[in-house]
This record gives structure tokens, sequence and C-alpha cells, in this order.
């Protein structure tokens, strides 16, 4: 069954009647990329990392595209042991998901899906996440997609070390 996540992404933000933009551009698999070919929204560029935990629900966690993942915390966010917390591949994700590598966000659509922000994104207002497809960028105010993804906001990275 292969699932296109981007047409229902779409048509979940237009039926919830969200304000919302699709940038195309080049197919764009990492924040290396995304420096190279859509350079314009990098401040605002959230990266979304796929999990699963084991025997249960699927989680999206959203960060701002530098900032790293801390598994531990997003373990405790969840209220689960980090054991249980595995990362996926590319083809998993896709199979899964819908997802195209470069294009997952952090959108649910279904019911064992979780989305999860980083604190350090309070205050933020328009962002720029994946959409489905890698080489469409969703532009999206944050509050809006906090609403329309019931998503949890939590400290889920890992703290820079002081510079100085």
């Amino acid at each position: 069954m292969a699932m296109h996540a981007y047409d229902d992404i779409v048509a979940l933000l237009t039926q919830k009647g969200m304000e919302f933009k699709i940038h195309e551009h080049e197919a764009v698999r990492t924040i290396k990329d995304a420096e190279e070919k859509a350079p314009a929204f990098l401040d605002g560029l959230l990266k979304t990392v796929a999990f699963k935990i084991k025997d249960s629900f699927w989680v999206l966690a959203a960060v701002r595209c530098r900032d790293r993942i801390d598994y531990r915390k997003l373990a405790v966010a969840l209220g689960i042991n980090r054991r249980q917390l595995h990362s996926l591949s590319p083809e998993e994700i896709q199979a899964e998901l819908g997802y195209e590598v470069g294009g997952v966000g952090p959108i649910p659509l279904r019911g064992d899906v979780k989305a999860i922000f980083d604190s350090s994104l309070r205050g933020a207002t328009t962002i720029y996440c994946g959409s489905g497809r890698n080489t469409r960028t969703l532009e999206i105010e944050l509050a809006d997609l906090l609403l329309v993804t019931q998503g949890e906001v939590r400290s889920i990275i890992r703290e820079q070390p002081a510079v100085g």
C-alpha cells in the first residue's frame, strides 16, 4: 500500500480552514540540500524525525533544522523507556507513513501517530516544514500547526555547549 502523505496533508489543512502556502523547489533530502537549494526557508525550517515506539505508536519529532534530538529527553517527554524509541529507515517511513525522504513533516495523518515540538520553537511565528514530498515545503504559522496536529511542546533537543 503506497501512501502519499502530501495530498492528505493538503486536504487536512484545507478542511481545517488553515492558512498555508506550498513552495515548490528541487528535491531536498538533507539540511545541506536545503542550504543549497532552498536557503530562503532555513530561518524557520523545521526538521522532523520519525520514530516508532516499540509495540506501540509513532512519533513525529520537530526541531529547528540544525538542532539535534536528545533521545533521552524525547523518551522522558513521551513517558517511555529510552530503549522503546526506534528511529526508522527512509524506506520504513515512506511505506508506513507516506513521507518521502526529505519531506517528513510534523503532521500526523493517523490516530497512532503523535507530534511533538521542541520548546525552543515557542515564540516562533511562520515556520517551514515537510509536506510529504521532498520537492514541496509547507509554510504555516506555528500556532496553526500546533492546533491542527494537537502537538505537544517539550524540551527534546541536545543542549549546545557554551561558547567562549
